[in-house]
């Protein structure tokens, strides 16, 4: 997948609550980026308008504390909508799968 650079402040977070994000992984990740090495690009959904975060939330986080300004993405089309129905059925053959266990 190719990737292109990204403007942290763009990416939008609204798909995971901050309260989901583990502070041991983000401090992981801050000490990482202070080191001066790279994390791995996220990943994003576009709408045309809005870039919505799907993968990298305790890396997005970890840049915002270290002032990163811009991040390698990938980026795919989509909507919020789209990822919450994608989510929600994960979720549930997921837990069905449980089920059967």
């Amino acid at each position: 997948m190719r990737t292109s650079l990204l403007s942290v402040d763009a990416i939008s977070l609204d798909f995971q609550p901050s309260e989901n994000l583990s502070e041991d992984i983000v401090s992981t990740y801050v000490d990482t980026l202070r080191r001066g090495d790279q994390l791995p690009p996220v990943r994003v959904r576009y709408d045309g308008t809005n870039y919505f975060l799907e993968d990298g939330f305790h890396r997005i986080q970890a840049m915002r504390l270290t002032g990163v300004a811009q991040t390698e993405a990938e980026i795919h089309p989509g909507t919020i909508a789209e990822m919450e129905a994608e989510f929600s059925r994960a979720l549930r053959a997921t837990l069905d799968m449980l089920k059967r266990s």
